[in-house]
């Protein structure tokens, strides 16, 4: 049993990259260039805010194939590193470090995006599955619930990227090692266990995105104290013998930090120049961010995520995405652990339950984060000020499970289960909360509440997962999670069968023919997204996309005199609009960088060849090349005359 629920994941999920399913909200094309239903959608709906997803590293993805997967991509001039952000996929020995991307060189792109989708989830369930045998071993049933449940989490669901799930799978596997470091004394399991860790640790920080690592690390790390205090305690081992256990897991960590060294060491000057923009740059969060109603609402939102899929957020945040909370079964259970690990449980299980201690702390110190202001200089130095208030939430998703699990150990270990007052007590502070969100929503007149009753429900489940975890009912209460889970994280993305390649459609194919007899020609994309996003797929050499930093050469020649450094030093999506003179650059959100185009500016005239664009327009210096109208959208290329 304990193999054949994994097997079963594996089965599942390998039958789903087979045959090229993935959650990809690239259908959102499909409203732009399709007529009727699509044919490829065959659940759900895809997800235009998901931006980051289908717009952004999609559509560097099919230019990296268009290009053949090279280590710079040739699309903006001067080029940019595929190794750096933007999880790319390349020939490159980083990759053997980043799993999620094989199948894009091994097999056609379907299947890519479906590897690349699938297999970070996979492995977040497959982690979370052994961490609770680990710990529970006789309970394979309540360990695939749980894992299946946290994967729904909202949290994942809405910033489902390889770059949010990762962190996830490393922590609950570096927990697992920490589990059989001090449950076997065969040295060739603790190995294997730190050389996974490991390489999961790489994968991890490649992705160079902190705010989602740190909540995972300090969940790990306040773990690892668990163990050692508790382990000290029980007198089972002195801190010399703790400290040979953990000897596996400190050469894994080693290792770990000599490929990220040779992975920094070969492409410093990429690092370097994304560290050094303006945004995201060093990006610090301040203690206590969450100081208003309308957040501590959000960070209690769980029950009412359900709404988000209908588009309505209301007080909790500007979209879904940002919105996204998990259901805080780890606060609500903080009494029960404080009763489990000090109470009358003590009597029979010999000792304080530090590792409940543990996540007591952790949570809290996650909590102080948020709601405590005026440590930030504490905070700088132990580096918590990395992550947001919004990532931070992850740490709680993780906790409720890595609490549970422990709760149901203690109550195994002591044959005493949770005192019914204080069981009630932490079910009631699970309802309470949620009512007083949800009359503070009716308060403020945000629509949330109007899209259905859902959060009802989740709320009923939620409390009575609470109720049945503290009476050691562990299959039934992570059953009533995972129904709470589904109900709010289910079809956030649909499932989708291949991807919607930009390229594929009339004006891809023109954009193809013209590369192919003008090789050396430039473009740039005037309007909205589409544009954009169809020259950086279709690969040719473009002023337009998402850039992790600014190119140098690029912007020596839309701002050679240097007057927008501050405009363009930045991550942030390039994109053109009509205008006269010389480019003019701003910015009207921090990621975002517009610029004005004038097809007879000295800048045009000595750089552009072609102007793509989803806008008629009428300048002296362009002739209208090809018009092509297909489903809702009409795009013309106009050449740039001399």
């Amino acid at each position: 049993m304990l193999l054949s629920v994994p097997i079963l994941f594996f089965l599942v999920i390998g039958t789903l990259m087979a045959l090229g399913i993935s959650g990809s909200s690239t259908g959102v094309y499909w409203a732009m260039f399709g007529t009727g239903p699509d044919p490829s959608l065959l659940l759900g709906s895809p997800q235009g805010i998901r931006s980051d997803e289908w717009l952004v590293q999609s559509s560097w993805i099919v230019s990296q194939a268009q290009q053949g997967f090279p280590l710079i991509n040739q699309t903006f001039p001067g080029g940019m590193d595929s190794t750096v952000q933007n999880d790319l996929p390349t020939w490159d020995w980083s990759s053997l470090f980043r799993p999620h991307v094989w199948g894009y060189l091994l097999f056609p792109l379907d299947q890519g995006m479906a590897v690349r989708w699938w297999l970070p989830a996979l492995a977040l369930i497959t982690s979370t599955y052994v961490f609770v045998v680990s710990v529970l071993p006789k309970r394979p049933l309540t360990a695939a619930m749980l894992a299946v449940g946290l994967f729904y989490s909202p949290i994942f669901q809405w910033w489902f990227l390889p770059t949010t799930l990762w962190p996830v799978a490393l922590a609950f596997t570096a927990m697992t090692a920490l589990v059989w470091a001090f449950k076997t004394r065969r040295l060739w399991v603790n190995l294997a266990w730190a050389a996974l860790t490991a390489y999961l640790a790489v994968a991890t920080a490649m992705s160079i995105y902190v705010p989602y690592m740190i909540p995972a690390i300090y969940v790990v790390l306040f773990f690892a104290i668990g163990v050692v205090v508790s382990e000290k305690a029980s007198g089972r081992h002195t801190f010399r013998e703790i400290g040979k256990r953990f000897v596996p897991l400190l050469l894994g960590a080693v290792a770990a930090l000599v490929v990220m060294g040779a992975w920094i060491v070969t492409r410093i000057d990429t690092i370097t120049a994304v560290t050094s923009t303006v945004y995201p740059g060093q990006r610090l969060e301040p203690t206590g961010t969450l100081d208003s109603a309308d957040k501590l609402a959000a960070l209690f939102s769980g029950p009412f995520q359900r709404a988000l899929q209908g588009g309505v957020t209301g007080i909790f945040a500007p979209n879904q995405s940002e919105s996204a909370a998990p259901l805080l079964l780890v606060v609500f259970l903080l009494v029960a652990f404080v009763w489990a690990a000090f109470g009358r449980a003590r009597v029979r299980a010999a000792g304080v339950d530090w590792m409940l201690v543990a996540v007591v702390a952790c949570t809290l110190f996650i909590g102080a984060f948020l709601l405590i202001p005026h440590w930030d200089s504490l905070a700088h130095l132990i580096l918590i000020d990395r992550t947001v208030a919004a990532r931070a939430r992850l740490a709680f998703a993780i906790l409720g499970v890595v609490g549970a699990v422990l709760l149901l150990r203690r109550i195994e270990q002591t044959q005493t289960k949770v005192w019914w007052p204080v069981a009630i007590l932490s079910a009631a502070l699970a309802v309470s909360a949620t009512l007083a969100v949800a009359d503070y929503i009716r308060s403020v007149g945000s629509p949330v509440l109007n899209f259905g009753n859902a959060w009802m429900v989740v709320t009923a489940l939620l409390a009575l997962t609470i109720l049945l975890l503290c009476r050691g009912q562990g299959f039934l209460a992570s059953g009533a999670l995972l129904v709470a889970s589904l109900l709010i994280g289910f079809q956030v993305n649909p499932f989708y069968l291949g991807v919607f390649d930009l390229r594929d459609t009339a004006m891809g194919q023109e954009i193809t023919d013209i590369s192919e007899s003008d090789p050396d020609a430039e473009w740039v994309g005037v309007g909205g997204i589409v544009p954009t996003a169809m020259l950086v797929e279709s690969g040719v050499r473009a002023y337009n996309g998402m850039q992790t930093s600014p190119s140098d050469e690029m912007w020596d020649e839309i701002d050679p005199d240097g007057e927008y450094e501050f405009e363009s030093n930045r991550l942030a999506n390039v994109n053109w609009t009509p205008g006269t003179g010389e480019p003019v650059v701003t910015i009207p959100v921090r990621d975002q960088i517009l610029i004005s185009f004038d097809s007879c500016s000295d800048f045009s005239q000595d750089n552009v060849d072609y102007v793509l664009t989803d806008i008629e327009l009428s300048q002296p210096c362009l002739t209208e090349y090809e018009r092509e109208t297909e489903g809702a959208s009409t795009l013309w290329i106009y050449e740039v005359t001399r």
